[in-house]
């Protein structure tokens, strides 16, 4: 910043740097995500100018012994999914990154990786139906709640 005296004109002009694009992310808990939701976070990236981040929480048994040798990267199914979203996401111009992590609390999970990772949208995309009406809402409410940015949709 600079200021200027009266009948002088500043001695440097300090330029400050653009400001750093938060990426937006996409969420899913090892469920197909939804149409409306894949669309939104596309636009929302490509519009802004930012990343796009497709993150996928698998839920990590809690009571067994051997889960650490059974983590996985997710549902097949989802797995394409995901693929189809970065090759749509490729067509849009918007660069994307895949993220997925194995936990016994995912949301709690996502939470983090959105406040580590500097998030300005977070887009919690699961397919209602099959994610359920009850457990979306409390889901979504607790994301809004603590994640520290945008969340969609917001009912």
């Amino acid at each position: 910043m600079t200021t200027a005296v009266r009948g002088r004109a500043p001695d440097e002009v300090v330029v400050t740097e653009p400001s750093k694009r938060k990426p937006v992310m996409l969420v899913s808990l090892d469920i197909g995500f939804d149409a409306a939701a894949i669309t939104m976070a596309i636009s929302s990236a490509g519009d802004a100018g930012a990343d796009l981040l497709i993150c996928l929480g698998v839920t990590l048994p809690v009571a067994n012994a051997n889960a650490a040798a059974r983590r996985t990267m997710g549902n097949p199914v989802v797995r394409e999914q995901i693929a189809e979203i970065i090759q749509e996401a490729e067509m849009a111009g918007v660069k994307s990154y895949h993220l997925v992590y194995n936990t016994p609390r995912p949301l709690a999970a996502t939470i983090g990786v959105a406040k580590s990772r500097e998030v300005g949208l977070l887009v919690f995309g699961p397919d209602r139906k099959r994610y359920g009406r009850l457990r979306f809402r409390l889901h979504a409410r607790t994301l809004r709640r603590k994640a520290g940015c945008l969340v969609w949709p917001l009912e």
